[in-house]
């Protein structure tokens, strides 16, 4: 059992599980236009798993103690794995078209920079008030929608866009239960929904972008077998992940079960199709 506990502590902290978590995003956008191709999700899969293990590493003095050591101790497992998936990344970019690029280009500063300060302001992304939450639902919105379908050829009509500010409010939603998480363990400039609002209202706020993310399905045009009661079930499932969060959380509320929602969301797209 102890060595059980050992290597999933390694699946969630080396972040292969919110990798996978962006590869079945990536996936489900695809599967909405019926496009069958795993070079993208793919390549958003390493990109993700890199993007949040530099993240870390960078920040590795101002993580909270534990994870610190964690990463400490398994610092050259965890550069042999980053090192594969930089080699697959590099392989797996060759596959993205010419305007791929365009939309991944702000996708990748954003990234860089929400750890790494900006030279005249002394201040990463992160750390800018009010940005924070924002921008990681953004990011994802944009690499997981509109990178694969602008590879695909596929063009933005008002359906994609829908997508898009759907994917945007999922994401906005879920990631307030980790902001209520570390409440106490973010710096105070950071200004997250709950340091200025509380968690109750902020667990209000999720709510509601929710409940938006459900409605808006009712404006597409094109009409997806099955698609309103898959959206039904991951939001009455995310509305309940979301009342229950707490500022003092099991380890894995966040890092695991809320972060197994995109999983569920393209697992229940996939069965009910």
């Amino acid at each position: 059992m102890v060595f059980l506990k050992r290597v999933f502590d390694f699946y969630i902290n080396s972040n292969l599980h919110v990798s996978i978590a962006a590869f079945c995003l990536t996936k489900l956008t695809l599967f909405l236009y019926s496009v069958d191709e795993n070079n993208i999700p793919f390549f958003v899969f390493f990109a993700t798993l890199i993007s949040y293990n530099f993240i870390r590493f960078y920040n590795i003095k101002t993580i909270k103690s534990n994870m610190s050591v964690w990463i400490k101790s398994n610092k050259q497992l965890l550069i042999l794995i980053n090192f594969i998936s930089i080699l697959f990344l590099i392989k797996l970019s060759f596959k993205l078209k010419t305007a791929s690029y365009m939309i991944l280009t702000p996708f990748i500063f954003a990234t860089f920079f929400y750890s790494v300060p900006f030279l005249f302001k002394r201040k990463s992304l992160r750390n800018t008030t009010g940005l924070k939450l924002f921008l990681i639902a953004i990011t994802w919105a944009g690499v997981t929608v509109l990178l694969p379908l602008k590879n695909a050829e596929i063009s933005f009509s008002n359906d994609v866009w829908i997508i898009f500010v759907q994917r945007f409010l999922f994401l906005f939603a879920i990631t307030i239960s980790f902001d209520i998480r570390d409440v106490d363990f973010d710096t105070p400039e950071i200004k997250t929904i709950p340091q200025i609002f509380g968690v109750r209202k902020s667990k209000f706020i999720g709510i509601i972008a929710l409940l938006l993310f459900l409605m808006m399905e009712f404006l597409k045009i094109a009409e997806i077998k099955n698609a309103r009661m898959v959206l039904l079930v991951l939001t009455i499932v995310s509305i309940l992940f979301l009342v229950f969060s707490k500022k003092k959380q099991s380890k894995y509320y966040s890092s695991f079960w809320i972060e197994s929602l995109p999983i569920l969301w393209f697992l229940l797209s996939i069965y009910l199709e």
